[in-house]
């Protein structure tokens, strides 16, 4: 959760040379860049970063790579869309859940990853390579632990949706029988 913020620092005003979050919604745009002049813009970094997780793990549906990777549902989607246009990936009903798409990478899809993956590296090197050999292990243990603990947190927010589902669906299910939910019911 948020953390707040104490009485001085209220009265500081919000400086974006220090901004966590801004600095580093910076330093995934130098990530991109650097990717993308690399790859002579043939795919984004978001669009390879799907691709290396479909290759990890080939069959995972749309809600599982929007939790690998970051990306928001409906960006995922529309990217989805046009990677499936250009032949990179196919979208086949999932053997496991009906209501799913299982996702796998295309000949052309797996030839292009495997033709991005140098063009990441040297982004990941130029990148690292702006810091000190000392900082680079602390820089990318944080970054782990960063989005390891992103990770959790949506895994919690979803359970707990899970649960406000379920608790929900039993409160419509006692009001549609007539029941009254539990603490509302008199005692004889």
């Amino acid at each position: 959760m948020a953390r707040t913020m104490s009485d001085q620092a209220d009265a500081e005003r919000y400086v974006l040379a220090t901004s966590a979050s801004h600095l580093l919604h910076r330093a995934e745009q130098l990530a991109s860049e650097c990717f993308g002049e690399l790859s002579k813009n043939e795919l984004t970094l978001r669009q390879f970063a799907v691709l290396a997780a479909i290759a990890g793990d080939p069959g995972l549906s749309q809600s599982a790579l929007v939790r690998l990777t970051g990306i928001d549902r409906s960006t995922l989607a529309d990217m989805m869309s046009r990677m499936e246009d250009r032949g990179l990936v196919t979208r086949t009903a999932s053997a496991v859940d009906a209501r799913a798409l299982s996702i796998h990478l295309t000949q052309n899809g797996a030839a292009v990853l495997k033709g991005m993956d140098k063009h990441a590296r040297a982004a990941d090197a130029a990148i690292l390579d702006l810091l000190t050999k000392a900082k680079r292990r602390a820089f990318l243990d944080t970054l782990v632990k960063l989005a390891r603990r992103a990770d959790e947190r949506a895994e919690k927010e979803e359970h707990e949706a899970r649960r406000r589902a379920k608790r929900e669906a039993r409160q419509q299910a006692r009001a549609d029988s007539g029941k009254k939910p539990k603490g509302q019911r008199k005692r004889a």
